[in-house]
């Protein structure tokens, strides 16, 4: 009886109407919707999209995990927004994270209760990049997931491959990013 009012308990509570509708909780296991993720979750609707990479759940800012959307003023910025917009923007999604950006954004993954990857689907419908200078934040099995979907998005000219496009933290900085060889754990570059 104990255990059941364990679970009961939070849920009543999350149900109340209190705090900003984000629940954050310390997970189990590292797993979430069978793809090895970060250890903490927070739930919550989508309150807005502000670009093709960052939306609001409740009052918490997330900056979507292992990708680059283009900026706004960007050619396909618009167009990224618009996509991330219509998967999740309204709904209620799970993040799982390990921690939070210098700008104090939780730097997550984003599923939607169908167990969609957001991260994924964007990059997958050529509406961001595989940000592979972030490549030992995630398993192997994410980083094969993200090169091939990015590679097929390209081979179809999806999204923002139809014509040249300039990524986005060359945008932003001028310069590539510095894309590590091998991650700690020993992982080579190509997966």
């Amino acid at each position: 009886m104990v255990k059941l009012w364990a679970v009961i308990f939070p849920l009543s509570l999350s149900a109340c109407g209190g705090g900003d509708g984000v629940s954050f909780a310390p997970a189990t296991a590292a797993r979430h919707c069978g793809v090895h993720v970060g250890a903490e979750r927070l739930a919550g609707l989508v309150m807005s999209v502000h670009d093709g990479d960052t939306i609001t759940v409740a009052e918490e800012s997330i900056r979507l995990a292992s990708i680059d959307a283009p900026e706004l003023d960007q050619a396909y910025g618009q167009q990224s927004r618009a996509q991330l917009a219509a998967m999740v923007l309204g709904q209620t999604v799970t993040v799982t994270y390990a921690g939070k950006d210098r700008y104090n954004r939780v730097v997550g993954t984003v599923f939607t209760l169908d167990c969609r990857n957001t991260n994924l689907r964007q990059v997958a419908s050529g509406a961001a990049w595989y940000y592979e200078a972030y490549r030992c934040e995630i398993d192997s099995h994410q980083r094969t997931a993200l090169a091939t979907a990015q590679a097929s998005a390209k081979a179809a000219a999806l999204g923002l491959w139809a014509t040249p496009a300039v990524a986005p933290w060359f945008y932003r900085n001028g310069v590539d990013p510095q894309v590590p060889e091998t991650c700690p754990n020993g992982d080579a570059a190509s997966d």
